[in-house]
């Protein structure tokens, strides 16, 4: 039976929580069933969570104002991006050997990490065992060949870099290492060194997939700028490689988890991607590379979702429908899931035309910065894949015909004159409310407005 190397990277700001709120990564991770002796496990919290080499020593008020201070610009803009990368690097140094399946899983930047890694080890090849100080100049070396490819017209250094990467690959990696399966939820790049830079008029080609099999589970109603998907399929084209990209109904966190039950709801939204993404890895061919899971645990999850959807289903029939406390979360509404501090941030960097972003026009995916996002929905091409609850959510009465996913992407759902036009319009209805609010004398300021009106000017 072949080996499993099983890697499993959580969501910025995502780590072990021990209750409701843990992602669905921490939840795959404690279903696999750890016992046996040919399967390895690794797993990672998110970017944003803790610092590379910090000691116990005892912390000061300022030593823990100034980590709080780089915990929050990491989860921003992923300062420590490149040390996750090169962890879940060395774990496969250390542990793989020729023969092995390797299992990585994701979620938000978790993913990303999840699928640089994959296209690291599928491009550079994997350093021999025992050379951990290479590690550092391989990631320099990919990183500089990941900048450099796919450009129309590359320059002579674009050239060398490819060039000095293959030969870097050829004399110190382990080449033909395989990534079996990469399954994430809602890979996002939002790490600042990777990003679309501003004013770029082309955009590199995206990267070959990395895995022989790929799953992404990825969110319908995400609005944010800086939680654009990361797609692979942008077009009709065939794939070489088995990948499915499944949409699902909620927010970031609705598909990857990390929200907590409401008051006596057994199911998550986040659960139906989790088991989702569960049946994907045990219908994969090939039953000596398939994962263990431990029996129990994967029948608790098993169980509650079947008697999720059986109450969607009898909500369309009973008289007395089974009704569920979940809601959709939206970081850019007030009580929408975020403080409301957060909202108004995530609303600066909408308004913001400083981040490029990924627009499908006319049935392609361009970069631009403006107009600003402002909170548009995420673009779906035509021949995205919708999960079947979304529709099933929709008919039970939990999602309007308003919030279903529009696919095709050409015609934009917010622009910067209807964005005007919306705000101009709420300014006016909150001046007519204290129009109408009484004075100190008893009347109100429209009647005071009335009778002053000048006869003269009609």
């Amino acid at each position: 039976m072949a080996r499993r190397l099983v890697l499993c990277f959580d969501g910025t700001g995502n780590a072990f929580r021990g209750d409701t709120s843990d992602t669905n990564v921490v939840k795959i991770y404690q279903m696999l069933d750890r016992a046996i002796p040919v399967q390895f496990h690794y797993y990672q919290p998110g970017i944003g969570t803790y610092k590379e080499g910090k000691t116990n020593a005892p912390e000061t008020f300022f030593r823990k104002l100034i980590a709080n201070i780089g915990a929050t610009i990491d989860q921003a803009i992923g300062t420590t991006f490149v040390h996750h990368v090169t962890a879940g690097y060395r774990f496969l140094m250390r542990y793989y050997n020729p023969g092995d399946c390797i299992y990585i899983f994701g979620f938000s930047r978790g993913a990303y990490t999840a699928r640089f890694l994959a296209e690291m080890v599928h491009t550079i090849g994997l350093l021999s065992r025992g050379n951990e100080e290479m590690v550092h100049f391989a990631w320099k070396t990919f990183a500089k060949f990941q900048q450099a490819r796919g450009k129309s017209n590359p320059s002579q250094a674009d050239t060398d870099r490819i060039d000095f990467m293959v030969k870097f690959k050829k004399t110190f990696c382990r080449p033909h290492v395989d990534i079996h399966f990469l399954g994430l939820f809602d890979c996002v790049n939002s790490v600042g060194q990777f990003e679309i830079p501003l004013f770029r008029k082309s955009f590199e080609a995206i990267a070959t997939p990395p895995a022989t099999h790929i799953r992404h589970a990825v969110s319908i109603h995400e609005r944010r700028l800086k939680f654009k998907p990361a797609l692979f399929i942008l077009d009709d084209k065939p794939h070489q490689n088995d990948i499915v990209e499944m949409w699902f109904a909620g927010n970031h966190g609705d598909v990857g988890g990390g929200w907590k039950n409401e008051d006596g709801e057994e199911h998550l939204l986040s659960d139906t991607p989790l088991m989702w993404m569960i049946h994907e890895v045990l219908n994969l061919p090939n039953h000596d590379k398939k994962l263990a899971f431990r029996t129990t645990s994967l029948d608790k999850h098993e169980k509650r979702e079947k008697k999720y959807e059986k109450s969607l289903h009898l909500n369309l029939s009973a008289a007395a429908p089974v009704k569920h406390n979940f809601k959709m979360h939206d970081m850019l509404k007030f009580g929408g899931g975020a403080a409301w501090i957060m909202t108004i941030v995530w609303w600066i960097i909408e308004i913001l035309p400083f981040f490029t972003r990924l627009e499908l026009e006319s049935g392609k995916w361009v970069p631009r910065h403006w107009p600003p996002n402002l909170g548009a929905p995420r673009d779906i091409s035509n021949g995205a894949k919708i999960h079947k609850s979304v529709y099933e959510l929709c008919q039970a009465g939990y999602l309007t015909e308003e919030q279903m996913p529009k696919t095709g992407g050409d015609n934009p759902h917010i622009n910067v004159t209807g964005a005007l036009n919306f705000w101009a319009k709420k300014r006016k209805e909150a001046q007519m409310v204290s129009l109408n609010k009484p004075l100190a004398n008893g009347f109100a300021h429209a009647t005071i407005l009335r009778d002053n009106v000048n006869p003269l000017r009609g």
